[in-house]
């Protein structure tokens, strides 16, 4: 994630992908020619069908093999609103939410690492509701088809289907988005800090997540390790604290 690139290396034919306009039969075999003629490399063709095939048919799949009923999953209890920064009736100086947030106000579109480790992360942590994600996302991208966007934000996004779709949630501190990004370098909060007023709040919230969905992850052999890491934290009870500051905050869109 760069803020010098708001697509980066994608290839934003999602739109047309998600309604139908291309077939993703047709895109592979664009692409197989391509490899062929000697255009692109190996990795990159490989990568890209990967993508199409493998992913997107998985998405599919899923849709329709656990809809209607997958609609209404939410294993973690998580009912909070949409904080008002999704709605940009608030602002935010946390430089990450605001600059994916700002290529949602101006294009309709982030990449699936913005959405799934910034906005989808943020949410997560903050135990939104994961319908309300869901009807946010689809109304607010311009690649929002239903059978997309339930999937990835009910199972991948906010792990409300338990595991089904995917067996660990996708839930990171600050420390993993500023070693994927440019973006915590002129925020305000550091990514390293877990308490104070300078402590990030995705740092903060994964602690506290961590904590809170302890008796769940556990004996998940992808979660167990950072379980125990938090176990750990001798300042654990004042990281709950300032996690319940920030949900205050976060809620007033003072964050």
């Amino acid at each position: 994630m760069t803020t010098e690139s708001w697509h980066l290396a994608h290839s934003v034919i999602s739109p047309y992908l998600n309604i139908g306009l291309l077939l993703p039969g047709e895109v592979c075999d664009d692409v197989q020619r391509a490899y062929d003629a000697g255009r692109v490399p190996i990795a990159s063709a490989e990568g890209f069908i990967r993508q199409v095939i493998g992913w997107r048919e998985f998405v599919w799949g899923v849709y329709w093999l656990w809809m209607p009923e997958y609609r209404t999953a939410n294993e973690l209890g998580a009912h909070r609103p949409l904080p008002p920064v999704f709605t940009r009736r608030a602002h935010t100086e946390m430089r990450c939410v605001e600059t994916c947030l700002d290529g949602v106000e101006s294009r309709a579109y982030n990449h699936h690492i913005q959405r799934l480790m910034v906005l989808g992360n943020l949410a997560l942590l903050a135990g939104v509701d994961p319908w309300a994600m869901t009807d946010w996302m689809w109304s607010s991208f311009v690649d929002g088809a239903e059978w997309v966007m339930l999937p990835n934000v009910i199972g991948m996004s906010q792990h409300a289907d338990g595991g089904r779709m995917a067996t660990k949630p996708y839930a990171a501190g600050g420390n993993y988005i500023n070693t994927m990004s440019d973006y915590c370098a002129d925020c305000r909060f550091d990514p390293k800090r877990r308490t104070g007023p300078a402590a990030c709040p995705f740092t903060t919230r994964y602690w506290d997540f961590l904590a809170r969905h302890r008796s769940r992850f556990t004996h998940n052999h992808r979660m167990s390790h950072q379980v125990r890491a938090a176990d750990r934290l001798s300042d654990l009870a004042e990281v709950r604290q300032r996690a319940a500051e920030v949900l205050d905050r976060l809620d007033a869109g003072t964050l």
